[in-house]
């Protein structure tokens, strides 16, 4: 499987804003224009685009945990791959490699996501990855953590 994470520039950010999700999953993670549009506000924001060669098949964002008190942990906020292309192992493939990006950042030991309550296929989707429920919070999102030294 050739994926590959690009960053979002001016030359293929249309790429992420034609990516189509189900109405269902719209109550679960925002849609990149969206996500790409609040990035802009805050320069430690990370935005990928997933890529299968050179076509884009999905989206993930993250960032230090800074709002959070948590300056040594990413938070993953946003991962989406196409609805035309779900099923395949892109997502896993776009994590794997987001985690080996993340281990190579400077001063962070620990990774974590939130999926929202109803939702919960993401929960198996990532303890693949060894991460670990730590909290349910105020929003009926569920926190899982993965920490690595």
């Amino acid at each position: 499987m050739e994926i590959n994470l690009q960053d979002i520039t001016k030359d293929n950010w249309v790429d992420m804003i034609d990516l189509e999700i189900t109405k269902e999953q719209e109550k679960f993670v925002a849609l990149p224009a969206e996500a790409i549009a609040a990035s802009k506000f805050y320069d430690y924001y990370v935005n990928r685009g997933i890529y299968l060669g050179d076509k884009p098949v999905g989206f993930i964002q993250y960032y230090p945990n800074y709002d959070n008190e948590k300056p040594n942990e990413i938070f993953i906020d946003q991962l989406l791959v196409d609805v035309s292309l779900q099923g395949k192992g892109y997502g896993s493939e776009a994590v794997k490699l987001v985690l080996e990006e993340i281990k190579q950042l400077k001063d962070f030991n620990s990774v974590s996501i939130c999926y929202v309550e109803g939702h919960d296929i993401m929960k198996k989707f990532f303890e693949q990855f060894s991460f670990k429920v730590v909290e349910q919070d105020e929003f009926d999102e569920t926190i899982m953590e993965l920490h690595f030294s």
